[in-house]
């Protein structure tokens, strides 16, 4: 992904957003190369304060006490920061309500609002007093820098006491006393001080970013919120990142405000890596298996079932929810799919064009959160779960809105089947297959090498059974 998608990830079609960033890891990077990546004209402003050096960053400044100059500078240089007086190094920032007044006036297309501080830490936890978002904001992105999982609690965080407080370590506090699970935290006189060794982990930092008196703080009723996990830039920093990106969608699995997490380097020359968003697995397993003689997802898989073994290595990959499809023989089904602790919906009209009815059922069925659904086969057991995460980050790389993978110059399943399709997908009729969507949409399909021949093969007969099973 390139610079120009920094608008896509976040979503902001078409004109007339206010969009406030919060949080700390590169605030005012962001909201700089968001503006050179905008059409129109961009204001860019602060409700807090902002270093002198970083206004040299604009292509103009103005004031907010004098505005006259501001239709001339867009025109010329089509973005322009506003700020308020400067005092030394700093200027402050304009009242919260001017920033929705810029918005109103015809010669501004997107106003963009620096509306958080966290002294250059990667990450931190609001005051009373923070964020001052604007209430005319239609999109709140909070920010974190990676390397705030690098170092100790008390170095990496800005208010590393209310960090400790939103993430849920069990403290409490009478005068000068302090009792802690755990030892990490201490009082110093009235102040509640964080212990060298605290690091924080993935999961609490995506609590963080979620959390009402973290990222979601101030955040307007109306507004979008989308997380931005900054300074991803190696391998080994893109896989911490998508643990977080994991955990946050997860947290806030049933609330669609917060619908995709992106992940980037706005420094460097790829500032969006991946954006992640909710993706369901589902498992057609409703069929008669007439070829094999008898239910092959009910077969024996080592300490489980053939059913059993494709639900677990869905659980060890990054997907976010997994739902089973039954028909023949569904209360057998349905009791694995309990017993494996995921949801099953019964598809009635298994007979008639399984594969495909079964697919349009799970589709009626997902919330609107859910942007594609992975399609997996109930016999295919064999399929590690390191290939099934090669087809989600392909997705979330933005490589196409259809998925599958190809072993051997020979595509396979599973295959990922985005939003963008379902209207479609409803509309095919029982001698069709998910693959009629590959064939009909060719430019919309990415095919994914993979290393395994597992894609390649279910369990059509007793043979492939005995081939295959551990």
């Amino acid at each position: 992904m390139g610079g120009e998608d920094l608008r896509q990830a976040l979503g902001l079609h078409g004109r007339n957003h206010l969009i406030s960033i919060v949080g700390g890891g590169g605030k005012t990077s962001l909201m700089f190369a968001l503006a050179r990546a905008l059409p129109g004209r961009v204001v860019l402003t602060t409700t807090t304060r902002i270093f002198a050096a970083q206004m040299k960053l604009a292509t103009a400044v103005c004031y907010a006490a004098d505005l006259s100059s501001l239709d001339e500078y867009l025109s010329q240089f089509g973005s322009c920061l506003v700020v308020g007086e400067v005092q030394g190094e700093k200027a402050f920032g304009v009242p919260p309500d001017l920033p929705g007044q810029l918005l109103a006036r015809p010669d501004v297309d997107f106003v963009l609002v620096e509306a958080d501080g966290s002294r250059m830490r990667p990450i931190k936890a609001p005051a009373e007093h923070e964020p001052v978002i604007p209430p005319e904001t239609t999109l709140v992105v909070p920010v974190m820098g990676l390397d705030a999982l690098d170092g100790p609690i008390g170095e990496v965080a800005h208010r590393p006491e209310l960090v400790l407080a939103v993430i849920g370590d069990r403290y409490s506090v009478s005068g000068n006393r302090l009792s802690v699970v755990g030892e990490r935290c201490s009082v110093v006189g009235d102040q509640l001080a964080v212990s060298e060794e605290r690091v924080l982990t993935a999961e609490e930092a995506a609590v963080l970013l979620t959390h009402p008196r973290g990222g979601l703080k101030n955040a307007p009723p109306g507004a979008r919120v989308i997380p931005f996990i900054n300074k991803v830039e190696t391998d080994e920093q893109l896989t911490a990142a998508r643990q977080i990106a994991y955990h946050v969608l997860r947290l806030t699995h049933h609330a669609s405000r917060i619908t995709q997490v992106v992940l980037g380097a706005v420094q460097s020359d790829q500032p969006v890596r991946e954006v992640h968003s909710r993706v369901t697995a589902v498992v057609l397993a409703a069929g008669q298996s007439s070829r094999m003689g008898q239910v092959k997802q009910l077969l024996p898989w080592g300490e489980t079932t053939v059913l059993g073994q494709t639900i677990r290595n869905l659980k060890g990959t990054a997907v976010h929810d997994i739902l089973v499809i039954s028909g023949h023989e569904a209360n057998k089904v349905e009791t694995i799919a309990l017993r494996e602790g995921v949801h099953a919906i019964r598809n009635r009209q298994y007979e008639s064009g399984e594969m495909i009815s079964s697919l349009q059922r799970a589709v009626r069925q997902l919330p609107e959160w859910v942007t594609a659904v992975l399609v997996i086969l109930a016999d295919q057991p064999m399929v590690p779960p390191e290939v099934i995460d090669q087809l989600l980050f392909a997705y979330w790389q933005g490589m196409g809105s259809l998925i599958a993978p190809v072993f051997d110059g020979r595509r396979g399943n599973p295959v990922l089947i985005g939003r963008d399709h379902f209207a479609e997908l409803l509309t095919l009729t029982p001698d069709e297959a998910p693959r009629t969507l590959l064939q009909r949409h060719p430019a919309d399909l990415h095919l994914v090498s993979v290393s395994s021949a597992a894609v390649l093969h279910d369990l059509d007969s007793p043979e492939d059974y005995e081939r295959w099973r551990p």
